[in-house]
């Protein structure tokens, strides 16, 4: 479907663009051979104007440099009815298939995600789509992962409005927004789905259905957070270690100006998460099939 990978073994249609120059763009070491496997990233024509299409290839095309994002090919293409690009292919998929995962592999996509989003924002970028389908793999064991899906990436401080449907995954500052006011886009955004990323993974869950106050989950995730003595966590927070909870504080921070950046869960890597690891030395202990907050990520 349109925004998917979809693998291709044969020519693709015609050029549209080969770009001359990508400051941000080197060489690295995936190199592309005849007869290779390559995902194309297809933009049906009737829903994508030509320069929102060469936007996407070419934020894609520079954030090529880093390991943590797919590689992509320098040059576009199109059909009658499509545009499309081609990328590496992530033979395992996204992370929707196996949410629920062991700590070691939860820390394992935290740090390639933390160093991803850490470059994409010292290049002034937004994300604004950080999700489990947007992030693909390329084992089973989370060895390697990648982000993608730059559709909605956009420069720090462009004005964006309310969102018509909003997800799990949106902070509240954006879940606040009446029609006609307008947000200014810091990467807060993208730490704060992030955090909800990273709760997904460990439990399978989503911690809530909507960051406001009308969600009980998340209205008692608030006062956690706004309390000023130590309280016991809200019950779907206390499958995690102390450790673990401090970091979740500190990348949900309500308020997004003291919200922590996402390199910072590096300084956690180390310490215990899942507090059913406390009882596992080995660190394979997984929360898999309890479900204890708002609904199932599937």
């Amino acid at each position: 479907g349109p925004g998917e990978q979809s693998p291709t073994y044969g020519a693709p249609p015609s050029p549209l663009f080969v770009p001359k120059h990508c400051p941000l763009l080197r060489h690295t070491d995936l190199h592309f051979v005849p007869g290779m496997a390559l995902a194309l990233k297809l933009m049906p024509k009737e829903r994508t104007e030509r320069r929102e299409f060469l936007r996407e290839y070419c934020i894609a095309l520079c954030l090529s440099a880093h390991a943590g994002f797919l590689h992509t090919l320098p040059i576009a293409f199109e059909s009658p009815t499509h545009f499309a690009f081609a990328q590496e292919l992530a033979p395992a998929g996204d992370l929707c298939a196996i949410v629920g995962l062991p700590e070691a592999q939860v820390k394992r996509c935290a740090a390639q995600l933390a160093e991803a989003l850490d470059f994409m924002h010292g290049k002034a970028l937004v994300h604004r789509d950080i999700k489990l389908d947007n992030v693909l793999l390329f084992d089973c064991e989370c060895r390697r992962v990648k982000l993608g899906d730059f559709g909605l990436t956009r420069l720090e401080g462009t004005p964006v409005c309310a969102m018509s449907g909003t997800l799990p995954y949106a902070p509240p500052e954006l879940c606040l927004l009446e029609a006609s006011e307008t947000l200014e886009l810091d990467a807060s955004l993208d730490v704060w789905a992030f955090g909800v990323l990273l709760f997904c993974i460990c439990t399978g869950c989503f911690p809530w259905d909507v960051a406001v106050s009308a969600d009980p989950q998340f209205e008692e995730f608030g006062a956690w957070q706004n309390s000023t003595v130590p309280g016991e966590a809200p019950a779907p927070w206390r499958a995690f270690s102390t450790a673990a909870q401090e970091m979740f504080r500190r990348l949900l921070t309500l308020d997004p100006n003291r919200r922590s950046p996402a390199i910072e869960v590096h300084k956690y890597l180390p310490l215990v998460w899942l507090a059913s690891s406390l009882r596992d030395p080995d660190g394979a202990g997984a929360l898999g099939g309890q479900c204890v907050s708002a609904r199932r990520v599937r």
